[in-house]
């Protein structure tokens, strides 16, 4: 009788700590949402994003028409529950054209960027 409670102890913990392994994984997942703050000192008049591995950006000029983000500003960027990608590249173009680049950000980790000249950034992560 007392193997018979011991393993069902057992199967009781095992179960448990998969559903807790699987909130904590589910609660990482599509988490990418940030704040991003222009530290660079320049205005910006459009904002990219793209998964590191991507060719392509996939969210195309985030700040919307005619919208600038200047500097000491912050925007909340929200992404679509889908895109379950943890690394990815932000790329602004300024006020006279030029553009710079950041590379490789952890997305699941970060809540807030600030993007600093010479594609150096200040992050804070959970």
């Amino acid at each position: 009788m007392k193997k018979f409670r011991f393993a069902g102890l057992l199967i009781a913990a095992f179960v448990l700590t998969m559903a807790f392994a699987s909130v904590a994984m589910a609660g990482s997942r599509g988490s990418q949402n940030f704040v991003l703050e222009n530290g660079t000192g320049r205005t910006i008049t459009e904002i990219y994003l793209s998964p590191t591995h991507k060719s392509t950006w996939l969210y195309q000029d985030e700040l919307g028409k005619n919208q600038v983000l200047w500097p000491g500003q912050e925007i909340f960027l929200d992404f679509d529950p889908m895109d379950n990608v943890q690394y990815w590249d932000i790329k602004v173009v300024y006020d006279n054209g030029d553009e710079e680049y950041w590379y490789g950000l952890d997305l699941f980790r970060i809540y807030h960027v600030t993007i600093r000249p010479g594609t150096i950034a200040t992050i804070d992560t959970v």
